[in-house]
């Protein structure tokens, strides 16, 4: 039976567009689905403030293989990008994170599933609110809109919606 896989990408190095352009023509090809894509947007960085602002979408799929496969996956494609981990939220070509792979939840070393920060992120919630504003955090029991409208409330981060 096939799972909804939900995935968060962004760059901030280079051409930023081309990097998550890239990156999405890539993981059609690798899990054979034709990705539901949202708005990419322009925000500023998270955590590591002293760098360029990213370009960041957010992509859901459908696939039959386990989440630790599709975890390899995109870490494969990250490093045929040229992905480089130097620093905890530094400077990146592509970064693909899986926000949810279905309503189940996963909690191993290195993988965490849903992604342990994407409430508190407006820059996962805005795009992901494009694609699935119904879906429902398994663990949080609250819907894609109602955890942007809970950020949003706290948060006066500027975003440029990009078509």
């Amino acid at each position: 039976m096939k799972k909804k896989l939900v995935l968060s990408l962004g760059s901030n190095l280079g051409n930023r567009y081309a990097y998550l352009l890239m990156a999405i023509q890539k993981i059609e090809k690798s899990f054979e689905s034709k990705p539901v894509i949202a708005h990419f947007y322009e925000t500023p960085p998270w955590g590591n403030e002293n760098q360029s602002r990213f370009i960041n979408t957010a992509i859901y799929l459908h696939t039959d293989i386990t989440i630790e496969q599709c975890f390899n996956k995109i870490q494969d494609i990250e490093k045929e990008m040229g992905r480089k981990k130097t620093e905890k939220w530094g400077p990146r070509l592509i970064d693909i994170d899986i926000l949810f792979y279905e309503s189940n939840i996963t909690n191993k070393k290195e993988l965490i599933v849903p992604h342990q920060h994407l409430h508190e992120r407006p820059f996962v919630l805005i795009p992901l609110k494009d694609i699935l504003p119904h879906f429902v955090h398994p663990i949080i029991n609250k819907s894609i809109t109602e955890l942007c409208n809970d950020e949003l409330d706290n948060n006066t981060i500027l975003f440029f919606k990009n078509n």
